[in-house]
């Protein structure tokens, strides 16, 4: 009876169709005509045989048994087969380039407009319609909406949506102090939606939640609200947590979701974005590593809890999962640096290309720079070797104590990508933020917000110093040429030989490669001077043997 009841609600879920399967393995299919070498996600680990020598009187069919079950023979030699040796990733340093006058940090490049999301103060005159007096100072600014269309010059477009000193001519898109609400905007993120047309834009923020809104969601998800998220009043002023979200056609006009995505102290500068291979929302967010505590509610997380980085995941944007811890202080690490922030984006153009560009604090200087973290999958991350991609200045310059990045990765006219940054002058906890009043440390000295820029594709280095070689997964091929983003000095090489995945047919041969030198974001593969790879839509494999060279990317075109 218990399986007849089973069959039927599986095929009430599901119908008569089969569930789609997932398969793993190679060959593989592109989200774009790019390979970029954040991780070793498109490189061969390697594989080897042992081959038995056998002495010319042993029976044939000794010979054909299984090698588990014949003996060594004579000996057996190892045989490498396309066993990468002599390459390693590293991290590539940022160019800091502080804003122009009127220059905007954008989060994202969509319908051929560069557009951010960014906070307003609350207006210092009485607003007899908003609650900003009753949020927290620092969690109770606006939203407004700016375009560009090279990243440069940008437009604020008076949009008469909110009131704002008095009257509408304004470019404010959402405000959280309205409408009798107190949750007030803190560390949020913009995203667009590929899946969507009436919610394109989405936007995840924290917000003050009430013990109203609290009692439902515990109600109605047991066991998932974070403790941490509810803390002591601050000077009067309600610290009580939950993570909420906004959804626009057009990222201007937004709505609000009614009810809580999750309940989380995520005091910091959350992502989300929606990813394409597992069809789902993800959210990266600030959590705390901390043991349990016998003995109550307490807030001592706060001085023991190291701040690192978790995730929750979403099917419908509307309540996400109760978040897990992704990436902390490791035993790698000092024990006195944590990930402050996360700053979770793709490569463009590339959505299933994974980095984070968290910032590190180190407590010993309340201080830190912004490292490379990458993931083949998206899901577990490692730091890429190098050191920091964003590092301070001198002291006493705007950004000689600390970094911290914002938004996503974007590519710019000029063949470059940028992400923002900005950078103080004193340490994080530093009681001097407001300059006006700072007299002790560093007077006068502003803090900088900027834009860390790489040439295209130049993020990380697929780095060979001396002779080095390598293969990649098997790919279907979009197109029939490629070229490489790469830095050969003269005395080195980059020769590229393709086989096909079946039956390793070899296409093209190292000894053919026309000779590759110099530094290009572009460089042709030839061989004798013939570009074209007759692979006629096979599944292809390339092999590279380098020396003193740097690989940024492969591009099919």
């Amino acid at each position: 009876m218990s399986v007849y009841f089973i069959s039927i609600i599986t095929i009430g879920i599901y119908g008569l169709s089969e569930i789609p399967k997932t398969y793993y393995g190679e060959p593989i299919v592109l989200k774009s005509n790019y390979i970029y070498f954040t991780s070793w996600k498109y490189v061969r680990q390697g594989n080897f045989s042992w081959e038995v020598q056998f002495d010319p009187n042993t029976p044939e069919s000794e010979r054909k048994q299984p090698a588990w079950l014949r003996g060594d023979g004579i000996g057996a030699k190892f045989k490498p087969i396309d066993m990468p040796y002599g390459i390693r990733l590293v991290a590539q340093p940022a160019q800091k380039i502080p804003l122009k006058p009127g220059q905007m940090i954008a989060q994202v490049f969509d319908e051929g407009k560069y557009k951010a999301w960014y906070t307003i103060d609350p207006c210092p005159d009485p607003e007899p319609f908003s609650n900003k007096d009753k949020i927290l100072p620092g969690h109770n600014a606006h939203i407004a909406y700016a375009e560009s269309k090279d990243g440069i010059t940008w437009e604020k477009p008076n949009l008469g949506i909110y009131e704002y000193a008095g009257n509408k001519d304004n470019n404010i898109v959402f405000r959280g102090d309205v409408d009798g609400s107190i949750r007030g905007f803190h560390g949020g993120c913009v995203f667009v939606d590929p899946t969507s047309v009436e919610e394109r834009y989405k936007m995840l923020y924290l917000g003050i939640i009430t013990d109203e809104e609290w009692e439902a969601f515990e109600k109605k998800y047991p066991g998932e609200a974070d403790t941490m998220a509810r803390r002591s009043n601050i000077n009067g002023y309600r610290c009580v947590f939950g993570v909420f979200g906004l959804v626009s056609p057009d990222g201007i006009h937004w709505k609000s979701i009614p009810e809580p995505l999750m309940i989380q102290h995520a005091d910091t500068m959350n992502t989300c974005y929606y990813d394409i291979d597992r069809k789902q929302y993800v959210a990266y967010i600030r959590m705390w590593q901390v043991n349990e505590r016998v003995g109550g509610a307490s807030e001592s997380w706060i001085t023991v809890g190291r701040r690192s980085i978790g995730r929750a995941i979403s099917s419908d944007f509307r309540h996400f999962s109760k978040p897990e811890l992704v990436f902390t202080t490791g035993a790698d690490m000092s024990p006195s640096h944590v990930w402050y922030t996360n700053g979770k984006t793709t490569l463009p153009g590339c959505p299933d290309n994974h980095v984070m560009f968290p910032w590190l604090w180190e407590l010993e200087r309340d201080g830190g720079d912004v490292w490379l973290l990458s993931s083949a999958d998206g899901w577990t991350w490692s730091r890429v070797p190098g050191g920091p991609v964003i590092t301070c200045g001198n002291s006493g310059e705007p950004d000689g104590e600390h970094v911290v990045c914002s938004g996503n990765l974007l590519e710019y006219p000029d063949n470059t990508w940028r992400i923002g940054y900005t950078g103080h002058p004193i340490p994080h906890k530093y009681p001097g933020r407001d300059v006006s009043k700072r007299k002790g440390l560093f007077p006068g000295i502003q803090s900088v917000s900027g834009l860390a820029t790489w040439q295209k594709g130049r993020l990380t280095a697929l780095q060979c110093d001396g002779e080095g070689e390598f293969a990649t997964v098997a790919v279907i091929p979009p197109t029939d040429k490629i070229r490489l983003n790469a830095i050969v000095r003269p005395t080195g090489y980059i020769k590229v030989a393709v086989r096909l995945l079946d039956k390793g047919i070899v296409l093209r041969n190292f000894e053919d490669t026309d000779r590759i030198v110099g530094d290009g974001l572009e460089i042709p593969v030839k061989w004798n001077g013939d570009p074209i790879i007759p692979h006629q839509g096979k599944p292809i494999i390339f092999c590279f043997k380098m020396k003193q060279a740097k690989l940024f990317g492969i591009e099919f075109y």
